[in-house]
């Protein structure tokens, strides 16, 4: 699978990296980034599956690229969110509030004033 990061993602992925415990594959992990941080020109950094799953779920994200960095990988692994429309029927009008109870009229401010005199 490939994952296309820029430099700085790729360097905060390689930093982030170093402070991760260890896991199965971590050394496979540090040899592909850093054939891909010495490439000049290499954009897309090819994983294997296992090890891109692996090391998208250790990787703590401390800072914005690595976080970035680690959602781009994330979503090479697992795919994008499929996201539809609900099953149900949305109205297309909104429905209006009325109350069943019948409200009384409010009295007229001359009746009440001359009422009161």
């Amino acid at each position: 699978m490939r994952v296309r990061w820029t430099r700085a993602e790729l360097t905060a992925i390689r930093e982030a990296l170093e402070v991760t415990p260890n896991f199965e594959g971590r050394l496979e992990a540090r040899e592909v980034l850093r054939v891909a941080f010495r490439s000049p020109r290499l954009r897309d950094v090819t994983l294997d599956y296992t090890l891109a799953e692996r090391l998208g779920s250790r990787i703590v994200p401390i800072d914005g690229a690595t976080a970035m960095a680690r959602a781009k990988l994330l979503l090479a692994v697992r795919g994008p969110r499929k996201r539809g429309v609900a099953d149900t029927v949305r109205p297309t009008q909104r429905p209006t509030l009325r109350s069943n109870t019948p409200v009384a009229p409010a009295p007229d401010t001359a009746v009440a004033a001359s009422a009161a005199a």
